[in-house]
């Protein structure tokens, strides 16, 4: 089906990069169970194999730890080993050079460099005060801690990223604010 939900080969790429050492040869087994060789990605997977792939990630790196910690430390981790892609250094090039407001606004093409069903809306409510809703979300905490590396990068300071309302059909909204 064209339209299903798909990440693209590059996430594994970072999630490989954030495994690190973690990633021996039992790590790589228990992928490959999944259907997920972090060797040699496929061009794309289904999204609900990525949010499983993530969810034994979490559990490998942070067992024990509460799933919003872990799915924030995900989210952060995520964003800076994309950086290190080749199609994440083009866009951290361009986060850089434009700034935390202006990569919010094209935040559904930053995010289609990953998978092929993110759109986003952002809303102004104040100075340098945003809602930004995202149709599909698995983990929102994921994303907050995407959002404040993101915006972090692109030169915010005092980066406050918050879980708004949630739910399964309708997306997350997220306050954003920075000095």
């Amino acid at each position: 089906m064209a339209d299903a939900p798909v990440v693209f080969g590059n996430s594994v790429e970072s999630l490989v990069r954030v495994l690190g050492p973690a990633l021996d040869e039992k790590v790589r087994q228990k992928f490959l169970a999944l259907g997920i060789d972090l060797f040699r990605p496929n061009p794309a997977y289904p999204y609900e194999l990525w949010v499983e792939a993530l969810k034994l990630a979490m559990d490998l790196l942070w067992p024990g730890v509460a799933r919003d910690v872990a799915t924030y430390r995900m989210g952060r981790a995520i964003f800076e080993s994309y950086g290190q892609t080749v199609m994440g250094k083009a866009l951290m090039a361009l986060v850089k050079v434009l700034g935390p407001k202006r990569a919010l606004d094209r935040m559904s093409r930053n995010l289609r460099t990953t998978n092929n069903y993110s759109e986003t809306r952002l809303t102004e409510v104040g100075p340098n005060r945003y809602e930004l809703w995202v149709n599909k979300v698995a983990f929102p905490h994921y994303f907050r801690g995407l959002l404040e590396a993101g915006l972090e990068f692109g030169g915010a300071a005092e980066v406050k990223v918050e879980v708004g309302s949630v739910s399964a059909t309708e997306g997350v909204v997220f306050g954003l604010s920075w000095k």
